[in-house]
């Protein structure tokens, strides 16, 4: 059987069971299985590392933070799952950060896993749409309404990541609200955040894609990477901007 076809088996074996209500992201709830989803395990040459999130983006690319690609050099990605165990593992070694990133104030966090072989695209498995190349709107907008999901820390005092998928709701504030937590740069970032159930990203979490919804369909546009030190406490997400490195994007992906 040739790669293809097993990691195809592979992904119908893991075929979705609905989770029981489990621990929460941070005030989140449990997800049902999002095809796009990708977890992340990154390590480097000493095989330390950490994980977190990341989107498939074609049958070859994961968009992620370019955090969890800068100063590593093995990335094991999971996809296929909403269940850990579940999760289909494919491992990469090629990766680009994005050439300007700066790891203290996460300017330009954002950065592309290459797989080494083209994914199946199933049920299980499907890319998410990106903003056009040539869409002016900077997605998203103030008040704009989108989804995280990723399996982080369910808890400002956890250790470990969730056995279950998790998902929250967050809204695009204003930039003044995101300065007073995060040095961020307009247009290239900006913040979300949950002001009814308080649900936040959690270590674990960075690199995990923001989703609206334009024109009845979901679009990526943003990449968790900024979170309080108390990732439990009532503060905004920072996040990358999608839009405003779409021509980057379509220069490392080709799309």
């Amino acid at each position: 059987m040739d790669k293809c076809a097993l990691f195809a088996l592979l992904l119908v074996l893991g075929a979705q069971a609905q989770p029981q209500r489990a621990p929460k992201i941070i005030n989140g709830h449990s997800a049902t299985h999002q095809p796009y989803n990708a977890f992340i395990m990154y390590l480097n040459a000493q095989n330390a590392g950490f994980f977190g999130g990341g989107s498939l983006i074609s049958d070859r690319h994961v968009l992620t933070a370019a955090i969890n690609i800068f100063g590593y050099q093995r990335w094991n990605v999971g996809l296929g799952s909403n269940i850990f165990t579940q999760l289909a593992t494919i491992t990469s070694t090629q990766a680009i950060a994005h050439p300007n990133f700066n790891p203290t104030n996460r300017a330009n966090d954002i950065g592309v896993i290459m797989l080494p072989s083209s994914v199946v695209f199933t049920t299980y498995v499907y890319p998410i749409r990106l903003p056009p190349l040539t869409y002016i709107n900077q997605l998203p907008v103030e008040n704009e309404e989108g989804t995280i999901v990723g399996f982080g820390f369910t808890s400002s005092s956890s250790t470990t990541r969730a056995d279950y998928l998790m998902h929250s709701f967050q809204r695009v504030v204003n930039h003044n609200r995101c300065l007073q937590f995060f040095p961020v740069q307009s247009p290239y970032q900006f913040c979300a955040e949950d002001n009814i159930e308080r649900s936040n990203v959690c270590n674990g979490d960075l690199g995990a894609g923001f989703v609206t919804i334009e024109r009845g369909r979901p679009i990526l546009t943003g990449i968790a990477s900024l979170v309080a030190q108390n990732c439990g406490a009532q503060n905004p997400t920072g996040y990358t901007r999608i839009a405003a490195y779409r021509q980057w994007i379509h220069q490392v992906a080709y799309i």
